[in-house]
């Protein structure tokens, strides 16, 4: 192969994925506490000799990001911004990782890549910020936005349910807000062969087909074959500092025909998913 591959956000939910799909002499991976890619310095030094370099590396708790904006924006555009800066010095690949919470969620189908970005809370606006500063200032990029993304090594949707259920009879779940539940080994196998082919421009990947939170619930703990009771509810029945998009539908027709393979329905990765965490 012969690329120098450097990951960021190596210890992350997805970037542990993407690691182990590389032998350890084949990626340097950088992550907190030993490497802060809000540090220009630490930064510089971790991708100096790179050919390809794979940012999973973002500030996540969608939460404390109201509160915590400057930080947010330190991790998901500044530093950002200055990896596009040194790639373009260096004239290596990046590949970037963003979200579905660039949009409001108010289209009333699916998101595609010429949609206009509207977050609605401080997390998508920071990492919508990061995806500009991206493209401002190199152009030999790939931004791959995936959603609801669960897996094994993070705290995710599917974890805390499955938590959840473990403390309680009952548990209340939203049924107005819909996207695709998407394995995170499913988005590792995805950058792994933009890595090689080096894609560039911006994509949207998620599992094919979508569902509400609530009927996502369902069949997890069907096939779980957990006892406690899921009831369906609104979002405005949480108290939340940040607003979440209602509608969190990817096209994916513009990534389809880069992959190996088509793109799954849902069920089905989410399935080989909960196989592999029963006790």
């Amino acid at each position: 192969m012969g690329n120098k591959i450097v990951l960021l956000g190596a210890k992350g939910m997805l970037g542990s994925e993407v690691r182990s799909l590389y032998g350890e002499e084949n990626i340097k991976a950088f992550d907190l506490p030993e490497f802060d890619i809000a540090d220009l310095a630490q930064l510089k030094n971790a991708v100096d000799k790179a050919d390809v370099v794979i940012n999973c590396a973002a500030y996540t708790d969608v939460e404390k990001a109201e509160s915590q904006y400057d930080l947010a924006y330190k991790v998901n555009a500044e530093a950002v911004e200055n990896l596009a800066k040194i790639a373009a010095d260096k004239n290596f690949y990046v590949i970037h990782i963003s979200t579905d919470f660039v949009f409001d969620g108010n289209k009333d189908s699916f998101y595609d890549e010429t949609d206009i970005p509207r977050p609605i809370n401080a997390y998508g606006r920071s990492k919508f910020e990061g995806e500009l500063l991206l493209m401002e200032n190199h152009q030999n990029c790939g931004i791959i936005r995936v959603q609801w993304t669960y897996g094994k090594n993070g705290n995710n949707f599917i974890s805390k349910l499955i938590s959840l259920s473990k403390q309680r009879d009952s548990l209340k779940v939203v049924d107005d807000q819909f996207g695709s539940p998407t394995w995170t080994q499913e988005a590792a196998k995805v950058i792994h062969i933009f890595a090689e082919n080096r894609h560039c421009g911006l994509f949207h990947y998620s599992a094919a087909g979508f569902a509400s939170r609530y009927e996502v619930a369902k069949f997890v703990f069907e096939k779980m074959h957990l006892k406690t009771e899921i009831i369906p509810c609104k979002t405005d029945e949480f108290k939340s500092a940040a607003a979440r998009p209602a509608n969190s539908r990817f096209c994916c027709h513009k990534i389809q025909p880069l992959l190996d393979k088509p793109i799954e329905m849902w069920q089905k990765p989410l399935e080989r998913f909960l196989e592999t965490i029963r006790q």
